[in-house]
């Protein structure tokens, strides 16, 4: 094999492994964040209800700013239903991800170490409580109520 390629293969390898992990391709674990308030570490695969959502935004995103308020407003009805909802900010340095966490309140969890690769932003994610990734979605959904009935699905 010729030299250029083999450099360009390694280069690939080394910023895969460097990247976050994807929790599209399956599961939470392994996985674990620092929440905005106490600091504690909060582990992605474990949940107190059969589902959860993670929300993950960061605080450069348009997309994300103009859709904290439906985020907030989800958590709620989640939580009056019975199911877990948690926050997660990234994808910038820590002072940015600790103003924009605010937003979401003290469980918000700050992704300092890029441990998660969404893949985009804002990402939803519903996972069973063992972590494992169920579905997903990128964007912000035009419809809140469409956007309720895929997560309660």
């Amino acid at each position: 094999m010729s030299r250029p390629f083999l450099l360009a293969a390694a280069a690939a390898a080394l910023l895969t492994a460097a990247c976050g992990s994807t929790p599209s391709a399956g599961t939470f674990q392994g996985i674990a964040l620092k929440n905005l308030g106490e600091g504690k570490s909060v582990s992605l695969a474990s949940c107190p209800t059969r589902r959860c959502l993670t929300v993950y935004v960061a605080p450069w995103c348009g997309y994300c700013r103009r859709g904290t308020p439906l985020i907030r407003e989800l958590r709620k009805v989640l939580q009056s239903k019975g199911m877990d909802s948690r926050v997660v900010v990234g994808m910038d340095k820590e002072p940015a991800l600790r103003e924009y966490a605010r937003d979401f309140g003290p469980d918000a969890l700050l992704d300092t170490e890029q441990a998660l690769d969404p893949g985009g932003v804002p990402h939803f994610f519903v996972s069973d409580g063992q972590g494992k990734v169920m579905r997903h979605i990128a964007g912000l959904p035009p419809d809140p109520t469409e956007l309720l009935g895929w997560i309660l699905h």
